[in-house]
């Protein structure tokens, strides 16, 4: 059983509407008190006094609590620590609390088929595989799905370069293709002719229009297959790589489910749904969903696409994981499929929407001559920084996730691959320095048992921001930014180097109080693996 949870299930027998919150001042802390102060016109102070009361004498074998100027302030019992701990070190897991299993669709990654990734690309795979993991880590089923852009105009352009070099599908190689779309798409610029021929040859793909749709296939096989390879990299996994293509046959069939739901309209030719709201505070634009020229557009594919997800894999949520700016498009497509009864009525959408990356100036990240920095670049140069590609990954992900998902963040090379302060390295380095410890030592049995008896502060410390670590999951569950996790993990590895800044373990001659002690070393290493494990940042060995 989760603390918190069985700690709350215990409080609410004496006051129903009472929870616990993390805190600074106790172990939890519960401020039901106030709230009901108002309701009864009476004193925080003793109406908190009055539940401690009650608490002391029903549960004081899992806590002790006292009223502290109306705030009630927990102190959970070594015996309930002892639990905990042996649960953890023999699980391998955080005792996070007990949820409904439900179905979660994670929509991240959107790479560009035939073009290369960037730092743009960055934050959706990275936030994307670790909200998926957190969720996995509370037992529901996930589901995901790269949702690739592979049936736009870029591809026409890179059939178009392709035919003007006399180039076959068979004959273009990986680094052949990073150069024809940039190339390409520089083109289209100056020349009118060439952009013309791309939009035809676009026309003719989508389609299905051979040679274009057979050269299309091979194409679209060659670029994810080294999509694939960097979100590996990345430690990222999808279940499907899926994308515009997959759901085109399908658009016919959703915009018939929105005739005969009488929301689709014909507006200048084009077809259109007004998902404005009475209650809407800002001006809502209605989606485009076909061209006058009877061409579809981005909006009408997501909305097939969250069709056609629905009627495959009925998940409880959809969350996709997409740049702020997208805010307003995913409004659209959300209103949309609710309007024309496209998914269940309790089928829960999310668009989880992140911030830029910025250099130090403020900025968005750019290369010194205002190009787009490759993602390929960004891995080379920080796993050359730090001598370990686990490492500089590491470094750079957790930049990412310590910050709120929703805000612009800055990367700073220097900061984010420091060995001390909130970085990546500086956790991994706290799980090699406790490789060392045992190294020194060898063999030892886990043993909590003498908690009581060898307790310090700095060793309570250490037990109870492994408690607020398992706390920082439910955060982020209901929040969907990763900082509460990042930032609780950060915590605990600074409590650990004070433990160990006090305690010089190997040389303890006490053998009780020794095995106590190694035994709270291996409990943090696999608090902090576990939670590490679900930002996917791979630990090291040595450093």
């Amino acid at each position: 059983m989760n603390v918190k949870q069985l700690l709350e299930q215990q409080l609410q027998t004496i006051e129903p509407t009472a929870t616990l919150s993390v805190s600074d001042k106790a172990d939890f802390q519960c401020n039901v008190a106030f709230g009901l102060a108002k309701q009864r016109h009476d004193s925080p102070v003793l109406i908190a006094t009055a539940i401690a009361n009650q608490w002391q004498n029903k549960y004081a074998a899992t806590a002790t609590v006292t009223a502290v100027n109306g705030f009630l302030n927990f102190t959970v019992s070594d015996d309930l620590l002892i639990k905990t701990a042996e649960f953890i070190t023999q699980q391998e897991k955080l005792p996070l609390p007990t949820v409904k299993p439900r179905t979660i669709f994670f929509d991240y990654g959107g790479a560009n088929i035939a073009k290369e990734l960037h730092i743009g690309h960055l934050r959706s795979p990275i936030i994307g595989e670790a909200l998926k993991r957190v969720h996995q880590a509370f037992g529901h089923r996930t589901i995901a799905g790269a949702y690739l852009g592979d049936w736009g105009l870029q591809m026409g352009l890179v059939m178009a370069a392709m035919a003007d070099q006399g180039l076959t599908a068979g004959q273009v190689t990986l680094p052949m293709l990073g150069e024809l779309y940039p190339a390409a798409s520089l083109r289209k610029k100056t020349d009118p002719e060439f952009y013309a021929r791309a939009a035809t040859i676009t026309t003719q793909l989508q389609n299905y229009t051979d040679p274009y749709y057979t050269t299309w296939q091979k194409l679209r096989d060659l670029s994810v297959t080294q999509i694939r390879r960097n979100y590996e990299r990345l430690n990222c996994t999808f279940d499907l790589y899926d994308g515009e293509s997959t759901y085109q046959k399908n658009i016919p069939v959703v915009l018939d489910k929105l005739r005969q739901t009488g929301v689709l309209q014909t507006s200048q030719g084009a077809l259109i749904v007004d998902v404005a709201q009475p209650t809407d505070q800002k001006p809502m634009p209605p989606i485009i969903l076909q061209k006058q020229n009877g061409g579809y557009l981005y909006a009408t594919t997501d909305v097939a696409a969250l069709y056609t997800r629905a009627q495959t894999y009925h998940p409880d949520q959809f969350i996709y994981i997409a740049d702020a700016r997208q805010t307003l498009h995913f409004e659209q497509v959300f209103r949309t499929a609710r309007l024309g009864d496209l998914v269940p009525a309790d089928t829960v959408l999310t668009h989880v929407p992140y911030g830029t990356i910025n250099g130090t100036d403020g900025k968005p990240f750019k290369t010194r001559d205002g190009g787009t920095i490759k993602l390929e670049d960004i891995l080379q140069t920080v796993s050359a920084a730090t001598t370990e590609f686990a490492v500089g990954l590491s470094a750079i992900k957790f930049a990412d996730l310590i910050n709120n998902v929703g805000k612009d963040y800055v990367f700073d090379l220097q900061k984010c691959i420091a060995f001390e302060g909130k970085t990546g390295p500086y956790l991994l380095y706290t799980i090699v320095r406790i490789n060392s410890i045992f190294n020194k030592v060898g063999k030892f049995r886990l043993d909590f048992t003498h908690l009581s008896q060898y307790s310090t502060p700095a060793l309570r410390d250490l037990l109870i921001k492994i408690l607020h670590l398992t706390e920082a999951y439910t955060v982020t569950l209901n929040t969907l930014s990763l900082h509460p996790i990042a930032e609780a993990l950060y915590n605990l590895a600074n409590s650990f180097a004070v433990f160990y800044a006090t305690e010089n373990i190997s040389a303890i001659t006490d053998f009780a109080k020794k095995e106590l002690y190694l035994s709270m070393a291996a409990l943090t290493k696999t608090a902090l693996a576990f939670g590490l494990h679900t930002l996917a940042i791979d630990t090291v060995q040595k450093m």
